[in-house]
């Protein structure tokens, strides 16, 4: 039994390569699904430092964030769940590939599963909580000017998650690169989308207080008016609490 508390490091090791090879694009689904449940109950149960994430951290990630592609539903749904509970465990370890994660994962954005996209949400909020904000934002800020919704979305919802994180005079001298594609957005058809950005520039006013107001003038006069409402909102709930 490989989850058995004596063994169970060598045990996994043992087993990792034939598990690594069903999750194989050539492999039938079931038996993709079948590697994917075992690789997170095996995440879940070894310790974080243990011996097995140093020779196959890398190789796992990557084939859970491949299979976030696959055509079967159930297997991304699988894929993501396994994505979720390696990122819990190996948070130092996926620093090293912030990128690369963070832009599969929005990726997944456009799957047609509520519940791929919301176990995605997750993942890159651990993420971004862990890795530093600047490189975050340097993935995020070209996806903001790019992509349509639901991916512009997610990624407007970070950058709100990742303000709060950084100084004054570090955000201040990022706006430049951080806020054309904020008001690009502020025009979206996306009722969903302007939401995201009145609450990215609400985070904003938080961490730079009125310093933010000469870099609004771009907005029109509704646009502003409602980001004042939010921010006065937020503010005096924030005293009041």
């Amino acid at each position: 039994n490989a989850l058995t508390v004596g063994g169970v490091s060598l045990e996994w090791l043992g087993l990792m390569p034939t598990l690594l090879r069903q999750l194989g694009a050539q492999q039938p689904p079931s038996a993709q699904r079948d590697s994917l449940l075992k690789i997170a109950k095996m995440t879940s149960v070894l310790p974080t430092q243990d011996p097995l994430w140093r020779k196959h951290f890398e190789h796992v990630l990557e084939a859970e964030l491949r299979l976030l592609e696959s055509e079967d539903h159930d297997t991304r749904e699988a894929a993501v769940h396994a994505a979720r509970e390696l990122l819990r465990s190996q948070r130092d370890r996926v620093i090293q590939f912030t990128e690369h994660v963070m832009l599969r994962l929005l990726a997944a954005h456009r799957d047609t599963s509520r519940e791929v996209c919301l176990a995605a949400e997750e993942c890159l909020e651990l993420v971004v909580a862990t890795s530093d904000p600047r490189r975050c934002l340097a993935v995020l800020i070209p996806v903001a000017a790019r992509e349509e919704t639901p991916v512009l979305q997610a990624s407007i919802r970070l950058i709100s998650r990742i303000v709060p994180r950084m100084g004054a005079a570090e955000l201040q001298q990022l706006l430049p690169q951080l806020l054309p594609p904020l008001f690009d957005a502020f025009k979206s058809p996306s009722a969903d989308v302007r939401k995201a950005v009145v609450f990215a520039l609400v985070d904003m006013y938080l961490v730079l207080g009125d310093e933010l107001t000469p870099h609004l003038s771009e907005l029109s006069t509704s646009q502003l008016k409602l980001v004042t409402i939010y921010i006065n909102r937020t503010t005096k709930a924030r005293v009041e609490s």
